[in-house]
């Protein structure tokens, strides 16, 4: 597989929300769409991508490419999200009005439910795989690639967290990612379906 790499570009950010977000079986998006109350995978399409240009999250991001096809996309770096009046008036139409106002309660549900991040650590925030790409070592070679990058401008710790119920989880586990932390809350499961989050973290170079 020939597999490359090149930067985001402002261009790409609808297809970059296409490919985080993903479909509606992925667990990722199925327990988002709970969170926040979505029931159709497209007005969330819609919404998601003003949220990521808003936030210009591409600045951050790189394309995996594979024979000239982009195959998924990796973050490192926080993500961010910039409320505008656009993106407000898009979660008007997305959420509807009773979601909307809910929003800071599940917002906050989420980072009760989220473990903090050691301080230096290059922070894998995204990583995707398109469908069609799935099951060729392709997620295994695109954190390489961060890791490769992280020792490159003298950083030794990498750190990501998942959902308890995702299946990458034994992706990170095959690549050296140890469980750091788990936070958990019952609130979060009885709306989700998942328990919460997991903190992985990885030393680089044998350290």
């Amino acid at each position: 597989m020939d597999l490359s790499f090149r930067p985001a570009t402002a261009a790409d950010s609808d297809l970059l929300a296409d490919l985080v977000l993903g479909e509606p079986g992925q667990e990722t998006t199925r327990v988002a769409m709970c969170l926040y109350g979505m029931a159709d995978i497209e007005k969330a399409r819609q919404l998601f991508r003003m949220l990521w240009s808003a936030a210009e999250n591409w600045k951050l991001s790189e394309l995996a490419i594979v024979d000239g096809e982009v195959a998924g996309v990796l973050q490192t770096g926080r993500s961010s999200t910039r409320v505008t009046v656009g993106v407000i008036a898009a979660a008007v139409r997305s959420l509807g009005p009773v979601a909307l106002l809910r929003m800071p309660g599940r917002l906050r549900l989420q980072r009760r439910v989220t473990p903090e991040k050691p301080d230096g650590a290059c922070i894998v925030s995204e990583l995707h795989v398109a469908p069609e790409f799935r099951g060729q070592g392709l997620g295994q070679r695109m954190l390489t690639h961060a890791e490769e990058d992280a020792l490159a401008v003298g950083c030794a710790t990498m750190a990501l967290h998942t959902l308890t119920t995702n299946p990458a989880r034994r992706l990170y586990e095959r690549c050296g990612y140890e469980a750091a932390a788990e936070r958990t809350d019952t609130d979060f499961e009885r709306l989700t379906g998942a328990s919460g989050n997991v903190l992985y973290v990885k030393r680089l170079g044998g350290g």
